[in-house]
């Protein structure tokens, strides 16, 4: 089930001095999420599953990542995913980051690494590439 209701209106009807189903219907917010806030004021009022990494984890991750194209490496997912795999390895993180939090990351930080897209070699291209034309 899907959230229809936006974050400020869930903090407005929090907030309001209205009872849980007047506010409900005020800020179309559900009333149990209402009461549920207001019982337990500690609650984070954000949307979404708490992230794997904290943000300082998570911009030095970014500033790895940044790094690569200055050492001739292009930022691909694969790249992306093995780097951030080995980052929760030393974290000491029991689960290991796939394709669905890399989604998330990739959407978080488009704007701060270039990403590259992997491209696919062509057939005879590709079968032409041999270790005696790469040596020489």
């Amino acid at each position: 089930m899907s959230k229809k209701y936006t974050h400020q209106a869930l903090v407005d009807a929090v907030a309001s001095d209205m009872d849980s189903k007047a506010a409900s219907i005020e800020f179309k917010v559900p009333a149990s999420t209402i009461r549920q806030h207001r019982r337990e004021p500690t609650l984070k009022i954000r949307a979404g599953r708490s992230s794997y990494l904290n943000s300082n984890e998570e911009s030095h991750l970014v500033s790895l990542l940044q790094l690569l194209p200055e050492y001739g490496f292009d930022v691909t997912k694969n790249l992306a995913l093995q780097l951030a795999a080995e980052y929760f390895e030393s974290l000491e993180f029991t689960t290991q980051p796939g394709s669905k939090w890399l989604n998330s990351f990739v959407k978080r930080h488009s704007d701060d690494i270039i990403w590259k897209k992997q491209e696919k070699l062509e057939r005879a291209r590709a079968e032409a590439f041999t270790e005696q034309n790469r040596s020489g």
